[in-house]
């Protein structure tokens, strides 16, 4: 028998597992590095809970949202977490989700406040508002963008590339506000002093679903095989749900 069991072992097939590159930015409750470097959050928690569930090995790195879609279109980045699914963003990933609901807000200097209640109000700021750079805020906020970016010299909407740069232009009063996820707004309201005097308007600027998004340049069709079973198993075993009661988001 032992020597059966050893000549079986030989002749098996080796069976190697995933192995991913995720991408994380050290910024409010959906991921952050605490002082050990220990990434945690919320999706810290959806990215371990799938990969574990797939049995697949992987990397965190800290990735800028603009850099970090390039990366994953190029395939130097295998993974990323509550990207809104796009007719654009389908050409070079996978998605497999949605993970939860995202609801986009416009957030001000609470001793700066703007009358903000639509979108028509938003876009006629005497002062500019930030954007992230690659970040998607709706089809209907996208449209209105165009037309206010087709014309001559428009100041209205600057592009930042990451979330610090944000709150340093709000600081200085440089912009009226930014757009932001409200999840991340209350969470940093909470424990972040440098939100201490944000606040955030009525409108609801986009609300819509976000999932997990693969590189198809770097993700293999088995690769997806393994891991979109893997998201049904979590689904049915509740896993997910109780990842967005331990935020409050259930």
């Amino acid at each position: 028998m032992h020597w059966f069991a050893l000549i079986c072992a030989l002749f098996t097939p080796l069976v190697v597992g995933c192995e991913l590159v995720v991408r994380f930015e050290n910024y409010a409750a959906q991921s952050r590095l605490d002082n050990t470097l220990k990434w945690h959050g919320l999706d810290v928690d959806f990215a371990r809970a799938l990969l574990d569930e797939a049995g697949c090995d992987y990397q965190f790195i800290n990735v800028p949202w603009g850099r970090a879609l390039k990366m994953l279109a190029e395939g130097k980045l295998d993974m990323m977490l509550s990207v809104t699914r796009t007719s654009e963003r389908e050409q070079f990933a996978y998605f497999i989700g949605p993970q939860r609901m995202e609801t986009i807000v416009f957030a001000m200097n609470r001793s700066r406040p703007f009358t903000v209640n639509s979108l028509t109000d938003l876009f006629a700021l005497p002062v500019p508002v930030a954007i992230q750079k690659g970040a998607f805020y709706g089809n209907v906020f996208n449209e209105l963008l165009l037309r206010e970016q087709s014309k001559a010299e428009s100041q209205r909407f600057i592009y930042v590339a990451d979330n610090q740069r944000k709150l340093s232009l709000l600081k200085h009063g440089r912009i009226a506000g930014f757009l932001e996820e409200k999840f991340n707004v209350l969470y940093q309201s909470q424990y972040n002093p440098d939100f201490a005097l944000i606040t955030v308007s009525p409108l609801v600027v986009n609300r819509e679903p976000v999932y997990y998004a693969m590189s198809k340049q770097s993700v293999s069709a088995k690769d997806m095989q393994q891991l979109m079973a893997a998201f049904k198993r979590l689904q049915h075993s509740g896993r997910l749900k109780q990842i967005l009661a331990k935020y409050g988001l259930d």
